[in-house]
């Protein structure tokens, strides 16, 4: 049987745990070959306030180009931080030129949380995120961007079930298929993620105790774990529970070590739960 691979279109940063340094070992450790396409190159990740980059932009169509040529082909498309708006039309371009009916077309609209856009980017960026949504069949914003695409105000009070099943079918709406919330607020120290398939309308809500600590990548683990799940055959609830798991444990683990925040969560003693 041939491995199954995933063309992973993020940034690369060189320290710190985010991104492709993040997708790349976590998917490979589910038995998925992971072909990463840069958006940038960072020297670490923007945590640290100090960093400089390269824009990959330039160089993308022609990545496509060559790959076309050879025939390349890919079971999944995984697009996660983009350098800029700019870039989700390339984005959308290696759908149209990689993607067929059966591939599975993960979206991780990472721009926002706490309730505002990232600051490297400026509010176009949602108009043109709600473009490459439209494409995805998976999509896992955070209950910020979920706001942000839905063109509603984030509230920081703790949202009722039927607040959060409004969130996601409207964001089915805008034409994915399914739908994960993640950072949902929740009562008694917990974090929620909500699921919906629109397929089969069926909706689920999962809590986590909240671990105090903060730090980037934790998006990126979760969407990649959830990548993986689902290729390997799992229930989009199964897959959010996976995830789920995964990223209480290197949250826990990086919280007990005491590490400096900025590295990103300590993922790696965590892998072999990934392990088929």
């Amino acid at each position: 049987m041939a491995t199954k691979r995933v063309l992973a279109i993020h940034d690369m940063c060189s320290f710190g745990r985010c991104s492709l340094t993040a997708a790349i070992p976590v998917i490979s450790a589910m038995g998925i070959q992971v072909c990463p396409f840069p958006t940038a190159m960072f020297s670490n990740n923007l945590t640290y306030g100090n960093y400089t980059f390269s824009d990959f932009t330039p160089h993308m169509n022609g990545f496509m180009d060559k790959w076309q040529e050879l025939g390349l082909s890919y079971d999944a498309i995984y697009s996660g931080f983009l350098a800029d708006a700019g870039q989700i039309a390339i984005v959308t371009d290696a759908i149209r030129r990689f993607a067929s009916e059966d591939t599975l077309i993960v979206v991780d609209p990472a721009m926002a949380d706490n309730g505002v856009l990232y600051p490297v980017f400026t509010p176009d960026i949602i108009t043109e995120m709600k473009k490459l949504v439209s494409r995805a069949t998976i999509i896992t914003p955070n209950y910020t961007e979920a706001c942000l695409l839905l063109g509603t105000s984030f509230d920081e009070t703790v949202p009722n079930t039927q607040r959060i099943r409004e969130v996601c079918s409207g964001l089915a709406e805008l034409g994915p298929q399914k739908i994960v919330v993640t950072s949902v607020p929740a009562p008694n120290e917990e974090i929620k993620v909500a699921s919906y398939d629109a397929a089969t309308a069926t909706f689920d809500e999962s809590t986590t105790p909240r671990i105090p600590f903060s730090t980037c990548g934790t998006g990126d683990l979760f969407a990649s774990v959830l990548t993986g799940a689902t290729m390997n055959g799992a229930s989009l609830h199964e897959a959010v529970l996976q995830a789920m798991d995964f990223v209480s444990c290197a949250i826990e683990y990086t919280y007990r070590s005491g590490s400096d925040y900025r590295e990103g969560v300590q993922f790696e003693p965590c892998l072999s739960r990934l392990i088929r």
